[in-house]
């Protein structure tokens, strides 16, 4: 559709954001973000029901022009500044723990993910490399990653052995290799062997796995996501402008272009 921005997205079909399952993991327990929590929480009592509604669009529904991505573009073309898109985006960040690119790029993309979801790994192998390629490299563009573990033990398991990388400084090497092995099972044997391939410590991934010591950070990430209206995976934040599913490369192009280029 076409906005006030110039920005036309193509009648493209776009693979479903996975849904939620009846395992989804429950969130309890303190967290070591609250304040941002609290924060997104009153930023997305007033907004979410306007500005993300393709995040929480009908799950099943079709892409339309009312559940286009750039939708809420169009609609907070005369609001007065603060942006709501940015402080949304800034709460989002204040709560997220994984970022790849330079930290001051004026792009940041936010992707709430599932490891055992068959479109962030469809996304994550042909979708991710162009952007990093073109715009997290060249310092462009950020990347966040949250975690929303809603498919099962084995998204859980997994999502706790990206964070026992993450203590060896390889969250991202690990989460590209995750995906690229979907369907091996993320049992502890396999995850701590994944480990073992990218030249992890594997004694100290197995100890970190066995006895994990962060499910709180894992627990914020789901009530992130929640508070978000996060429905499937995967789900995206760029600039604040909200992209349910796993949309093609050419999609993201126009809307980080826009961003640049100051169109919102």
């Amino acid at each position: 559709m076409d906005t006030e921005n110039n920005i036309d997205l193509p009648n493209t079909d776009v693979a479903p954001a996975e849904v939620e399952s009846t395992d989804t993991p429950t969130a309890a327990g303190s967290s070591s973000n609250i304040w941002a929590l609290f924060v997104v929480g009153l930023l997305v009592g007033g907004l979410a029901g306007f500005f993300l509604r393709p995040l929480v669009a009908p799950l099943g529904a079709e892409v339309s022009a009312e559940t286009a991505p750039l939708a809420a573009v169009e609609e907070s073309a005369d609001m007065n500044e603060p942006d709501p898109h940015q402080a949304i985006m800034l709460a989002v960040i204040d709560g997220s723990r994984h970022f790849l690119g330079d930290p001051n790029a004026p792009v940041t993309l936010v992707e709430f993910a599932d490891f055992n979801c068959g479109y962030c790994g469809k996304w994550t192998q042909e979708t991710l490399p162009l952007i990093e390629e073109k715009y997290i490299e060249t310092g462009k563009v950020r990347m966040a990653y949250v975690h929303y573990p809603i498919l099962g033990a084995d998204s859980m398991a997994a999502a706790e052995g990206a964070e026992c990388a993450a203590e060896q400084n390889s969250f991202w090497d690990y989460h590209n290799l995750l995906y690229a092995k979907q369907g091996m099972g993320f049992t502890p044997a396999n995850l701590t062997q994944t480990a073992g391939e990218l030249g992890l410590d594997t004694a100290q991934f197995e100890e970190c796995l066995t006895n994990f010591p962060d499910r709180a950070s894992l627990e914020s990430d789901i009530r992130l996501s929640q508070v978000m209206g996060v429905r499937g995976t995967p789900a995206f934040l760029v600039n604040g402008i909200p992209l349910a599913g796993a949309y093609p490369y050419e999609d993201f192009e126009r809307i980080i272009e826009g961003a640049l280029a100051g169109e919102f």
